[in-house]
């Protein structure tokens, strides 16, 4: 272990001392051996609003920094370690019946919403970010929705006000919603796994099958070469259902329901092209792709039979272009359109119609156009503003016989027009503002059905479900009560009332719940990221946005005024302290046990070269540690700082090449730790304090080691193997039952919780019908009651400890 000060700037001490090199103290990347190309500085410049900054791309940036290009062969090392688990443990998996004496994990939500805040205040229900919604074309009460990573949902009374969601995929290889489609009938379902804007899907590029509506699912099919899956169409005019799916690694055919695919085209490009959308028109079958960076330049292929596929000369449409997505009424048709991005970096190209199946195009020029009620977030029709990549919903109404009428989503609003193109209507907006109907932002899906002679509009959001009853003119949100299928990166719970608990999540703000109920309202909008809450009083909280950007309360955040903004100071480029130039997209949180902080108002954070503490609960931070800028000390993890339960003189925090950073005097002298051992590749994520002298840290490595976690008895000197019995799959977090020493211990994996009851000398999977879904965050009260969690897809969950 090696001994380094802390005083001014680091680097300049370390040459002075002699003790470490530059080099050894500090890297210019992450153990991904890559720098995310979005910066503070980009971000901030693009903008003076929410709306207005690249969020998406920070967000994608930050997790290829944290966890590099991920392995072709993951998704089989996780289907491996999800089937030795599960043979290991039968009566833990969701569905189940337990074994008598082992703790049943439940879930708390979030279902619903009474308020959202974000500037403006709502009476709105969100849910998660959707890909894909499937009503049963006969039955208007039956309908399916796909989300990102909360896996597919079914209801059956969905004209109820408040439907009946029922979650089908829990206990399937994977949570995480690529693309899904209906078969010939409404109980046949296709699913491809593989979220396409999360950098880690837990399993992708996979397909099931069910035949009874979700009851039960056949063996999953790996799709060779296939990380993620972005379309399925099913042609079932024949004696079998003919399934076609786009991927990043071409397009895979099944020609016998599903019971086996083929490649059946490799787009040109990098490695990694991504097919993002199919479509059957009269000219047979269409495929859009786009490849490089961020997803351009674009080709458009044709097949007459799904088999034989050739590129289609259509500049005009895929010259300067990105991802396309291709929209029919109904497949078979000759009008097809293609909603088309630019070259990324981009805004919206255009939307492009063909009258013969998709062998020529027009553009119908919508940059030009002006909506009938334009507003000052949309004067033009460029409705993906600058998340071209990202907001792409189109959908044609089937009931139109000339094809004329289409709704698109973008970013902020929606728009429809009656006469193909030549003029617009806006719908909706994010706020619900300048008149329109309430629908969350970031548009991904959209259907029109006419099951029960009702034509029903719905469109999938970052926000979930929203559905017209009359065509556009009005808009409800209250289908997503009951979809627990929120993106969660962190929580915390009041050390004073464990009801009392506060989320960070994907697009859908910093939310709170207050009491024994389902309900979480947004009282910060945007993205949440970490959150904390005093453990001795609960008087004081805090959440955190991007880069360093932490807002703090000291009362029950339940109403945004509740909660106060930093201030920014452009000089020194420093959010109450905090040097946000050289922050990462996301910025975390620790929040200190109420024996070691019994004032309740002390809490930690890190950028890249710096640790950071507050003792007026986020009024000012100070650093305790500080490297050179724009260097890499502390790794970009959702849980990088931690301090141990005794005291505040104890912090550590994960750093590069397999080392943690540790002091045991507030600050004033630092330690680089070396805890890899023979197994133990790196990537630290969590760090976590048993006592001052029993430390474990563990990995988030996706390439693979056969060693998670490590453990220290002697405060970082030297370090062994602890994880024996773990799955080897990423963790996100470690918490330790208090007042155990560190005996006992969790894991928050990719592949569920895991606890250890002998210092992390073996391992066994904890509480039963957990789903198998990424585990983000893990809390236990002091008095070691319970243990809560919280899921990147699945939303919140407690299982008692006692």
């Amino acid at each position: 272990m090696t001994f380094i000060r802390a005083a001014g700037r680091l680097a300049a001490l370390l040459i002075a001392v002699g003790l470490v090199s530059p080099a050894g103290a500090q890297t210019a990347t992450d153990d991904s051996n890559y720098r995310s190309a979005q910066t503070f500085q980009d971000f901030k410049a693009a903008g003076g609003g929410e709306e207005d900054r690249p969020t998406i791309l920070g967000r994608l940036e930050w997790q290829k920094a944290r966890y590099g290009v991920i392995p072709s062969d993951f998704s089989q090392r996780m289907i491996a370690e999800l089937t030795r688990q599960r043979s290991t443990y039968p009566q833990l998996a969701p569905g189940a019946a337990a074994p008598a004496g082992v703790p049943s994990w439940t879930s708390i939500g979030p279902t619903r919403a009474n308020k959202t805040q974000n500037g403006i205040q709502l009476s709105v229900t969100d849910s998660g970010r959707l890909r894909n919604i499937l009503p049963d074309p006969n039955d208007p009460n039956t309908l399916y929705v796909l989300s990102s990573s909360g896996g597919i949902w079914k209801t059956t009374n969905f004209e109820s006000p408040y439907p009946t969601w029922t979650p089908i995929t829990d206990k399937v290889i994977t949570t995480s919603g690529g693309a899904a489609a209906m078969g010939r009938t409404a109980k046949t379902l296709y699913f491809g796994t593989g979220d396409p804007f999360d950098g880690i899907p837990l399993v992708g590029g996979a397909m099931l099958k069910t035949t009874d509506g979700g009851d039960s699912w056949s063996p999953f099919t790996l799709l060779p070469g296939a990380g993620m899956v972005l379309d399925i169409k099913v042609d079932t005019s024949g004696a079998q259902d003919v399934v076609l799916v786009s991927t990043d690694a071409g397009v895979f055919r099944s020609g016998d329901g599903g019971a086996t695919y083929a490649n059946v085209l490799t787009p040109a490009g990098v490695a990694g092209t991504r097919v993002w959308s199919l479509a059957r028109s009269s000219a047979g079958w269409l495929a859009t792709s786009a490849s490089g960076g961020y997803y351009s330049p674009a080709n458009l292929y044709r097949s007459v039979d799904g088999i034989s596929w050739s590129a289609v000369s259509a500049a005009t449409l895929t010259s300067g272009a990105g991802r396309i997505t291709l929209s029919v009424g109904t497949p078979g048709d000759a009008v097809v359109y293609a909603y088309a991005a630019k070259a990324y970096p981009g805004s919206l190209k255009d939307l492009y119609r063909s009258a013969d199946g998709g062998l020529t195009w027009t553009g119908l020029g919508l940059n030009a156009k002006a909506p009938v009620n334009p507003n000052e977030e949309n004067l033009k029709m460029n409705l993906m503003r600058d998340q071209s990549f990202y907001n792409h919903m189109i959908v044609v109404d089937p009931s139109d016989p000339n094809r004329n009428t289409v709704y698109l989503g973008g970013q902020l609003n929606s728009a429809k027009t009656t006469d193909g193109g030549a003029s617009w209507k806006l719908l909706t907006n994010w706020l619900s503002q300048f008149g329109l109907g309430y629908v969350h932002a970031d548009h991904h899906t959209a259907t029109v059905s006419l099951a029960g002679g009702k034509k029903r509009i719905m469109y999938g959001t970052d926000g979930g479900l929203f559905v017209s009853t009359d065509e556009g003119a009005s808009w409800t949100d209250q289908k997503n009560v009951g979809l627990a299928d929120h993106l969660i990166y962190s929580l915390a719970t009041s050390g004073t009332d464990p009801k009392s608990v506060l989320v960070g999540l994907q697009d859908n703000g910093t939310r709170i719940r207050s009491g024994n109920t389902g309900v979480f309202n947004q009282s910060f909008g945007g993205d949440g990221f970490g959150v904390g809450w005093s453990q001795a009083t609960g008087n004081s909280a805090m959440g955190s946005y991007v880069y360093g950007f932490i807002y703090y309360a000291d009362k029950t955040p339940n109403i945004q005024k509740k909660w106060t903004e930093p201030n920014f100071d452009s000089a020194s480029c420093t959010y109450n302290g905090i040097f946000a130039c050289d922050a990462y997209f996301v910025t975390p949180i620790e929040t200190p046990s109420a024996a070691a902080d019994q004032l309740g108002n002390t809490y930690f954070t890190n950028t890249a070269s710096g640790i950071y503490r507050t003792d007026n609960a986020g009024a000012l931070w100070k650093p305790i540690f500080k490297g050179a800028d724009y260097a890499t000390y502390v790794r970009g993890s959702s849980h990088s700082v931690s301090v141990s339960p005794l005291d505040l003189n104890h912090v550590a925090a994960v750093s590069t090449g397999g080392t943690i950073l540790i002091t045991s005097d507030g600050g004033a002298n630092w330690a680089r730790s070396n805890n890899k051992v023979a197994g133990y590749a790196g990537f630290n994520s969590n760090v976590a304090y048993g006592s001052n002298a029993v430390i474990y840290v563990a990995s988030e490595n996706a390439t693979g080691q056969s060693v998670y976690v490590v453990r220290t008895d002697n405060g970082g000197k030297s370090w062994k193997a602890a994880g024996a019995g773990l799955p080897n799959a990423p963790i996100s977090k470690l918490a330790v039952l208090p007042n155990t020493g560190g005996k006992t211990v969790f894991a928050a994996t990719f592949l569920g919780v895991y606890r250890s009851d002998n210092f992390g000398a073996s391992w066994t999977q904890f509480g039963a019908g957990l789903p198998t879904v990424q585990v983000s965050d893990l809390y236990i009260p002091a008095d070691g009651s319970f243990l809560r969690a919280s899921t990147y897809g699945r939303g919140v969950w407690d299982v008692p400890l006692r």
